[in-house]
């Protein structure tokens, strides 16, 4: 085999393209304005994920769901590093609601066999843990810093 050939077989297939996908993902509660991102990157600059995460990009995200780049995006790994902590939703110009798009998309990964119901439980299991780890330390925090009442505010 001539390495032609041989890149040629190796080569990625070009993802398809299902220009279906951004308007079932619209039409779920949460996506209706997905269709109105110009993709400035305050998602992604305001991402908590994508300061510790080079890889994580909502603002990609979106774009490939816009590409209708539906099987890329629902077997990514991607979908599901989202905290849902609203950074993003509440400093976007055009209220795409990035943490609902994020609900949808793991829904429809879910129900297509994307994934399996245990990786969902786990992802609770540890979505648990963190609340209480984080609950833990923020009582070691206001026990070792204090919390100022209204009437002793911090000087």
């Amino acid at each position: 085999m001539s390495k032609k050939e041989k890149a040629r077989d190796t080569a990625k297939e070009p993802p398809v393209a299902d220009p279906r996908f951004k308007h079932e993902v619209a039409a779920m509660p949460g996506g209706e304005n997905l269709k109105r991102c110009f993709a400035c990157g305050t998602c992604t600059l305001s991402c908590p994920v994508a300061e510790v995460e080079p890889d994580y990009s909502p603002r990609r995200i979106i774009h490939m769901i816009l590409l209708g780049l539906r099987e890329e995006v629902l077997s990514s790994p991607m979908i599901w590093h989202c905290l849902a902590c609203c950074r993003c939703e509440v400093r976007c110009p055009q209220e795409v609601k990035f943490p609902e798009i994020m609900r949808v998309l793991r829904k429809m990964a879910l129900d297509g066999g994307y994934v399996r119901p245990e990786f969902v439980q786990a992802l609770q299991d540890i979505d648990r843990q963190s609340q209480e780890h984080r609950r833990e330390l923020l009582k070691e925090c206001i026990e070792k810093h204090g919390v100022k009442s209204g009437t002793e505010k911090a000087k």
